[in-house]
């Protein structure tokens, strides 16, 4: 009997420890680091998109002179070298996106040698965030467009905030990512000719690394904390004794 609760006891400790692992990793993965590491931000104006380089700007908070897309005919409009904000009414994910750009396309391998990383992936799988998302967003005249955004202000959307994105431009589609949500967009009649684009990928290229090593050091700490705590509780109920 006792030998039976030893072990019943062992495997609940296994199990725990496997709980605060999956638990670490959704934590880390969904904390907002990014938001976290760069506070409060100012608001760029038009005027000041007139001087500097594109990746100066984009993914920065818009001012309220940054012209806004409301309606498909405006979205159809934009050019590509014209930056914009959007205040989305809803969103929808497609679960499906490629390599952020800042991502290293190679993986490099212990024993030497280079694997090529995969262009698009299911996000779901993406656990260290080197793929940006595809969603629809719903403008104000109810039609979606494409678009690429933070994943924290996709997490205040789809949690129902109102929020005004980053000033972003109209990229090009990725074809891979758009074949394999052609589906998708037909059912909401999306215009697939561009991308709402509004990620800072010059911020990101050069706090990538700490970033991941801030969301490691969350997962484990997490791990550690909840699989200690639960494995007492365990060997509490138990009365296991070493």
């Amino acid at each position: 009997m006792v030998i039976m609760k030893k072990k019943l006891a062992k495997a609940l400790e296994f199990t725990a420890v496997l709980a605060g692992l999956i638990c670490g990793a959704l934590v880390g993965r969904n904390i907002g680091v990014e938001s976290i590491l760069r506070g409060k931000e100012e608001p760029v104006t038009l005027a000041m998109t007139e001087s500097g380089l594109p990746e100066d700007y984009i993914g920065m908070p818009a001012a309220d002179d940054i012209p806004r897309i409301e309606d498909a005919a405006a979205w159809e409009d934009t050019w590509q070298t014209s930056y914009v904000t959007i205040e989305p009414e809803a969103i929808i994910g497609t679960g499906i996106g490629p390599r952020h750009p800042w991502v290293d396309p190679y993986i490099r391998r212990r024993r030497g040698g280079q694997k090529k990383r995969a262009e698009v992936t299911r996000t779901a799988l993406d656990i260290l965030d080197e793929y940006s998302e595809y969603f629809l967003l719903k403008l104000p005249d109810q039609s979606y467009i494409l678009a690429q955004i933070p994943v924290d202000d996709a997490k205040k959307l789809k949690a129902g905030k109102e929020i005004t994105l980053p000033i972003g431009r109209k990229t090009a589609v990725h074809r891979q990512v758009l074949a394999n949500i052609s589906d998708l967009c037909e059912e909401y009649n999306v215009n697939t000719e561009g991308v709402f684009y509004c990620i800072n990928d010059k911020w990101n290229e050069s706090h990538n690394f700490m970033v991941l090593l801030i969301r490691i050091g969350i997962m484990f700490l997490i791990t550690i904390v909840m699989g200690t705590i639960l494995i007492v509780i365990i060997d509490k109920i138990f009365k296991i004794d070493d």
